[in-house]
């Protein structure tokens, strides 16, 4: 009689054994295949992000593969209307001189900036910007992080004693990343 107790609390250990091993192995497949297809990689985690200065909005930063674009939404609240505004992608490692980096803000091709030039940027206003990246027609490959900040050169009014004048200014507005995707 205590054979069979004995054999039948095996017959059982077996069971739960067998059930819950099937159960594992199908798991660890599981978890294996989506390892091999890229699920747990890092760099396939969305890595945009936009940080904006003081008085600037930065948001929705995404990269347009097609037209190799970066399109991302600007807006300044800096006290003062912009009259025009060249908005420029500026690469991370851009050489620059008195802190201002060293490009064309005035003579890109018409594709590498915003000129709003009727109306300009008002102070509270927002723009949706398509900047090309490295000022490049060609596509960056996908998965390539881009990674740099958003200068503008823009033209504003003041007075000065009690004359209306226009000055100009350079101002770097945000930092951004975003993944070629």
């Amino acid at each position: 009689m205590i054979a069979e107790h004995s054999k039948g609390r095996a017959q059982s250990a077996m069971e739960y054994l067998m059930t819950y091993g099937w159960a594992i192995l199908i798991i660890a497949v599981v978890l294996g295949a989506l390892f091999v297809l890229g699920v747990f990689n890092g760099s396939n985690i969305s890595t945009s992000s936009c940080v904006a200065g003081p008085g600037f909005l930065c948001s929705n930063p995404t990269y347009n593969h097609l037209t190799a674009n970066i399109v991302v939404t600007i807006g300044q609240e800096t006290g003062v209307n912009w009259i025009s505004a060249n908005i420029v992608f500026v690469p991370q490692g851009t050489p620059n001189s008195q802190g201002i980096p060293m490009i064309a803000f005035n003579s890109m091709p018409a594709n590498t900036y915003l000129a709003t030039t009727s109306g300009g940027l008002q102070n509270g206003g927002e723009a949706l910007l398509y900047l090309p990246v490295n000022s490049i027609i060609a596509p960056v490959a996908v998965g390539t992080p881009q990674t740099g900040t958003i200068w503008a050169y823009y033209t504003y009014y003041a007075t000065a004693s009690g004359i209306e004048q226009t000055y100009n200014g350079y101002v770097q507005m945000a930092s951004i990343t975003v993944k070629a995707s």
